[in-house]
């Protein structure tokens, strides 16, 4: 499991005022992607095969009818999971700090059709109107590797605000 990071500033078109630092394995390839508007980053495929982790960070504005509450906020996304993802199991599902504020941990499983069980581990934090979320996805049988991966990348992410109280 390569353990140096590099720094990423992840921002999302039409959010100007807030963005994302985060550390992701240096040999892991990058890039942005338009559609949901999020930042990705995989291990390269001579590393992993047919089962390659992946980092996802996505920012997104919510709407005026969102709960202000987090907990009830995620409520609402585990419902969905529920309802949406074919044999979901949750694992892990509590608050937790991120980048030195409220945020929410959600560990599950998952099975893909053709088999494969993957495990996805997400963190949500809120800023005002805008929902960061940063989700770390593998293959089961790599679960105790990515443990500690997630933890550090955990640990190097900073959320900026750049204008106002995001």
């Amino acid at each position: 499991m390569p353990s140096e990071l590099t720094t990423h500033d992840v921002k999302i078109p039409g959010i100007d005022e807030l963005s994302v630092s985060i550390g992701v394995p240096a040999t892991w390839a990058t890039r942005e992607l338009d559609e949901p508007p999020s930042f990705l980053a995989h291990m390269p495929s001579e590393d992993a095969g047919p089962f390659g982790d992946n980092l996802v960070v996505g920012i997104e504005r919510l709407g005026p009818d969102a709960p202000e509450d987090l907990e009830e906020l995620q409520g609402l996304f585990y419902a969905q999971a529920f309802a949406n993802v074919p044999d979901f199991h949750a694992i892990d599902d509590r608050p937790l700090e991120v980048a030195g504020v409220e945020g929410w941990l959600r560990v599950s499983l998952q099975t893909a059709p053709p088999g494969i069980t993957a495990v996805n581990r997400q963190v949500f934090t809120r800023r005002g109107d805008l929902l960061v979320t940063i989700s770390l996805t593998t293959m089961a049988l790599r679960d105790r590797e990515v443990d500690g991966l997630f933890q550090n990348i955990l640990d190097s992410c900073t959320v900026v605000t750049t204008e106002g109280d995001a």
